[in-house]
């Protein structure tokens, strides 16, 4: 039997009536876990905007490009199932009267299967993390396009380092970090 006070510790309490209760330790517990998830939440959503804004600044030529992910339930060889999501590149458009590398070119025109190729070998290893970041529903299966220009991170492009957070929000991105 243990001669633990309580109240000195976060814990439930079955009350004689059946209901069970938090102890004042456990509301307070409680209350530091959801300011310190709403913490993580947004410094998520940070993650999301640099690494986002990062591919814009690396590749000074891309105007505009379309993330779409796509989520399913995979089987496994025991018999269980997990959930998978990858991130195809659509729609790549490079910025007008910007040269593209010679790697992007076929016949001298703009390529974007070469450009989509690219992109998508620099998110492939967090295509996970940024769907769970970037949907309504980070848990679900819900498949998600989003499409990012340039433009509305142009003025954050032309600092270093560049606020992930700035980035976010001048996309519109924090209706879905808003969970």
């Amino acid at each position: 039997m243990s001669t633990e006070n309580p109240k000195e510790r976060a814990t439930f309490l079955a009350q004689a009536d059946g209901t069970l209760t938090l102890n004042q330790a456990g509301i307070e517990l409680q209350s530091r876990y959801r300011r310190v998830e709403a913490e993580h939440d947004a410094l998520e959503a940070s993650w999301a905007g640099a690494f986002l804004a990062r591919l814009f600044a690396q590749f000074a030529w891309l105007d505009a490009v379309t993330l779409s992910f796509a989520v399913s339930a995979e089987y496994d060889d025991s018999g269980g199932y997990f959930r998978s999501i990858s991130c195809q590149i659509r729609s790549a458009r490079a910025v007008p009267q910007h040269a593209p590398p010679e790697e992007l070119l076929t016949e001298g025109n703009f390529d974007p299967d070469a450009t989509e190729q690219i992109i998508e070998a620099e998110i492939e290893d967090s295509a996970f993390d940024l769907y769970t970041c970037l949907s309504e529903t980070p848990s679900g299966y819900d498949d998600l396009d989003l499409t990012l220009e340039r433009k509305p991170i142009a003025e954050l492009l032309c600092a270093s380092p560049i606020d992930g957070h700035a980035a976010f929000r001048a996309w519109g991105l924090g209706q879905a970090a808003a969970r």
